[in-house]
């Protein structure tokens, strides 16, 4: 039944969509797939239908598909970084370490005009960087990151190890010691 003053159009696109949230928490990725390309039909400019899309055909390997969804969600929120940032999963889980890199810095560029992402943002984006030899560039959002949450282990060790690649032991040292604060 449609909720007061709801469409029933409106009604059966969040009906197929909240399905396709359930099938997704339940991982029948398949059922939430169809359910969501479903719902996209009915609101073409649905975000979040593209971005699910994503993430369920991440799930079941078909990358290809994975990248278009995200590139379509990328496509209606253009000032939006999770989709980009996706993207640089995605290629960097497929190898693609220049174009993830690429996809990477963009989300962080983003982020950063948005006022910053989240600290794991920042240390996913180094991680990707740092993978595609861009020491420099993942040295900045792994401090980043250290900036965001000074109690990030992780991003207190690639911070110390950025530093020991640039042979600044000093530095370095600081960062590796807070990491073993953190992470005995």
């Amino acid at each position: 039944p449609a909720a007061k003053g709801m469409s029933p159009e409106e009604a059966a696109f969040r009906k197929t969509f909240e399905e396709g949230v359930q099938a997704s928490g339940a991982k029948n990725h398949d059922v939430a797939i169809a359910k969501f390309t479903e719902a996209a039909k009915m609101q073409a400019d649905c975000y979040a239908c593209y971005m699910n899309m994503g993430s369920g055909y991440r799930e079941t390997k078909e990358l290809d598909k994975a990248e278009a969804a995200y590139k379509k969600a990328a496509e209606l929120k253009p000032d939006d970084a999770k989709p980009i940032q996706a993207l640089a999963d995605l290629y960097n889980g497929m190898g693609k370490r220049e174009e993830a890199a690429a996809m990477a810095t963009k989300a962080a560029a983003m982020g950063a005009a948005s006022g910053g992402g989240s600290a794991q943002d920042s240390y996913n984006q180094g991680v990707i960087l740092w993978n595609a030899g861009k020491i420099a560039e993942a040295k900045a959002q792994f401090e980043a990151a250290v900036k965001a949450d000074p109690n990030y282990a992780d991003a207190n060790y690639w911070v110390g190890m950025a530093n020991l690649n640039g042979g600044n032991m000093p530095e370095a040292q600081k960062y590796f010691e807070n990491y073993l604060k953190l992470a005995p």
